[in-house]
């Protein structure tokens, strides 16, 4: 392209006025060079400090020193005495995986330097379990039990807890509640769990009817009245304050719930289900730098792996990863945990070669373990690996079949498949075993789509919505249908939704660019296929719809230089050879039509690369001779004009009395120039 070429000066929001778009488009291609692939990510990696200016946010990346063994091994301990005497199972697993994976080197350290710094934190924190409760009450006809039948009463209920038979164990738990704290804690989460599970199965079960379905007062505010009258959250037992919040929460107090969230935190900064649980509610990343570092929070690493998880929440990927690695670097190795959560953020960079590599990394020290594997389904019917897919689904389907990751696989596997009606039988499976996970519902949305099913798509992707607003594909999912619908209007406001939540995602951007050219607002459109490539074109769509959208608009100026930018970029890529065809056969005939005969004969000889421009690049190869042979034609009998008319005096030319060997040897220089032309003009057309 001639760096001369007139342009048109269209500014998007982040870009200076004066900066044209071709030029921009210019820059891009310079610094991506020739991408390996559509749907593959740049070499070139951003900053922090890059990202940061990109996103409008500031984060501290700071990079702390290596972990204190003996604290980290405390921590943990401690977390996993707590969790496994208030019967959270997720939370116990989670630190006896990371205990169970630590570096070698990391055990004998701490197993010779002090024997008794793992059960530190245990003998600290066991007499607050066992302390009496500030309402020891019996109901009417009670009657007083011995310690050693309370015992094991509260063994029994807690049994019945991991068994999930959480009314059951909430009945026990009534009868001991008044003997210590954790007992009274325990029958208010028994509770919980039971009202929360009753609601998910109603809410799965209500896909097909449209609706969820709610009668009378909701038990979440009962039982919340209950601990709020019987003064819970005065209590010294923080637990029943992270309690209480899950319960705002459900109430959709959320605003209150982050508030409990956060005490609980501050007073016991080693409640890892707290920190997991506010993730969900923090409103902003800045927001969640702050709050860890005005509150004095003397976590070790806690602190770190909640930004992780707030990062990747606001699509915050990249950072994610490196957040991620500093803790790798500071020495948590070969934890299949933070290798699980970079190959998730690589899925949702849409880098999916180097998300199935980690998670079959993971998969070689855990065959078994499926958190996230869903995710790892997910890459490879992307990548259209029915194979690879097939062996994970039938893998997982024989060793845990009832897990919700190894439904969602499964349903993975019949959707790459085409088979909509199993798919949807194994994500409605999902959704009752694991109803809170807004992707789960994105992905039933899209099989009802498939099926067209306009409806129960819509219930399903507005459910996501519901669920984490903050999950761009719930939009898009709406987005998505209502274009299909021929809705553009409705597309449009449901695409914006979704660019809100991740502003710049290419695909997002050449949605909302689609929707724009479709209602007619060029310019709009313009700029979001040109914003999509400069952020980096992940489908490698952006470059090929904004030339299409010039060239729909009789513009063929402006499509010619994207085309142009279009081969730079793209033709070396094997997927995009029918774009490329056209690209090439329509700067062939634009050239040709616009006079500019050289640049015309190079597009029509790259034509003959291409068994379907064969005949286009020779057509247009002969009219280029033809043309040429004119020139040259007319060239020479001007030439010989010229010799005819500076005649003898000046004179007019009239019967000649010279010899006709005398008007040979006059004619003779001109010939010869005119041949020498058409000799220079054949040597520029072989090929």
């Amino acid at each position: 392209m001639s760096s001369d070429s007139t342009t048109v000066e269209i500014p998007l929001r982040e870009i200076k006025p004066e900066v044209s778009r071709i030029a921009l488009i210019k820059q891009a291609a310079t610094r991506s060079a020739a991408l390996p692939a559509p749907g593959q990510f740049l070499n070139s990696q951003p900053s922090p400090f890059d990202v940061s200016q990109m996103s409008g946010i500031s984060i501290s990346m700071i990079d702390r020193g290596k972990l204190n063994k003996k604290e980290f091994v405390a921590e943990l301990e401690w977390l996993r005495q707590e969790s496994s005497s208030r019967c959270f199972l997720d939370s116990e697993l989670w630190a006896n995986e990371i205990l169970a994976h630590m570096p070698d080197n990391w055990t004998d350290e701490v197993e010779n330097s002090d024997p008794m710094s793992s059960t530190r934190g245990m003998e600290v924190d066991e007499s607050p379990n066992t302390a009496p409760s500030p309402t020891p009450l019996l109901a009417p006809g009670d009657v007083e039990m011995s310690e050693e039948k309370c015992g094991y009463t509260s063994e029994f209920a807690r049994t019945l807890i991991n068994n999930k038979e959480f009314r059951r164990a909430a009945f026990f738990l009534k009868k001991t509640m008044h003997k210590n704290r954790r007992d009274s804690f325990l029958h208010y989460r028994s509770l919980y769990l039971a009202y929360y599970r009753e609601q998910m199965e109603n809410d799965a079960e209500g896909v097909e009817r449209k609706t969820s379905y709610q009668e009378g007062k909701s038990p979440f505010a009962v039982l919340l009245e209950r601990m709020v009258d019987e003064k819970c959250r005065e209590n010294e037992d923080p637990w029943l304050e992270y309690l209480m919040g899950l319960l705002e929460i459900e109430l959709g107090l959320k605003t209150e719930g982050e508030v409990s969230l956060r005490n609980a935190i501050v007073r016991e900064p080693r409640m890892w289900p707290a920190w997991e649980g506010l993730v969900s509610l923090i409103s902003d990343i800045e927001e969640a730098d702050k709050f860890i570092s005005s509150n004095g929070i003397t976590s070790l690493w806690f602190s770190d792996w909640f930004m992780v998880l707030v990062l990747q929440r606001f699509h915050q990927d990249s950072m994610a990863i490196q957040k991620a690695e500093q803790l790798v670097a500071r020495g948590m190795t070969g934890i299949p945990m933070i290798i699980t959560k970079i190959a998730s953020c690589s899925n949702a960079r849409h880098d999916h070669d180097q998300a199935i590599s980690n998670f079959e990394d993971v998969r070689s020290k855990d065959p078994f373990r499926l958190t996230d594997l869903h995710l790892y389904s997910d890459s490879l019917y992307i990548r259209s690996d029915r194979k690879k897919l097939a062996q994970l689904a039938l893998e997982c389907f024989q060793s845990q079949k009832f897990r919700w990751e190894t439904c969602c696989i499964v349903a993975n596997y019949y959707a790459i498949r085409r088979d909509s009606e199993h798919a949807i039988k194994f994500f409605q499976r999902a959704l009752r075993l694991n109803p809170g996970i807004a992707a789960l519902w994105v992905l039933i949305g899209h099989e009802f789509m498939e099926m067209k099913n306009n409806a129960a798509a819509c219930v399903s992707y507005r459910k996501a919505i519901e669920i984490d607003s903050t999950d761009h594909r719930g939009w898009y999912g709406l987005g998505q249908m209502y274009d299909i619908m021929k809705m553009p209007t409705y597309s449009l406001f449901y695409y914006q939704e979704a660019q809100k939540c991740k502003p710049h995602d290419s695909r997002l951007l050449v949605a909302l660019g689609e929707v724009y050219s479709k209602i007619n607002k060029i310019e709009d459109a313009e700029k979001c296929f040109t914003g999509a490539y400069l952020f980096g074109d992940v489908e490698g769509n952006a470059l090929w719809n904004l030339a299409k959208l010039h060239e729909k608009n009789l513009d063929d100026h402006k499509a010619a230089q994207v085309f142009e930018v279009f081969l730079i970029v793209y033709e070396l890529v094997t997927s995009a050879e029918e774009k490329i065809i056209y690209s090439v056969a329509f700067l062939a005939n634009y050239f040709f039509k616009n006079d500019d005969f050289e640049k015309s004969a190079e597009y029509a000889t790259r034509c003959m690369n291409y068994e379907t421009l064969c005949q286009e690049g020779n057509r247009l190869l002969r009219e280029i001779a033809k043309i040429h042979a004119r020139e040259a034609q007319t060239a020479n009998e001007s030439r010989v004009g010229d010799g005819q008319d500076t005649g003898a005096n000046g004179e007019a030319p009239g019967p000649s009395n010279t010899s006709g060997t005398e008007q040979m040897d006059v004619a003779d220089p001109n010939a010869e120039a005119g041949e020498a032309d058409m000799s220079e003009g054949e040597d520029e057309l072989s090929f």
